[in-house]
């Protein structure tokens, strides 16, 4: 799968809570894409909830670093 900014999207808690330091999550989408944000800041990506969420989108970023 080509990484790109819907993907990443999908797989986001999509709460726009602005805890990130994003307006929305798909500004955060865009950055962690980019390479200009971690999943580390995005706190609800850190509760157990979206564990499995997390690991998948951490295999995406770490397969479009290759």
């Amino acid at each position: 799968m080509k990484l790109n900014v819907v993907e990443i999207l999908k797989r986001l808690p999509k709460t726009n809570c602005k805890e990130c330091g994003e307006p929305t999550c798909m500004a955060y989408a865009s950055k962690l894409m980019k390479k200009d944000a971690s999943l580390d800041a995005c706190p609800p990506l850190a509760t157990p909830k979206y564990a499995t969420a997390r690991k998948t989108l951490h295999d995406m970023l770490l397969s479009a670093a290759a």
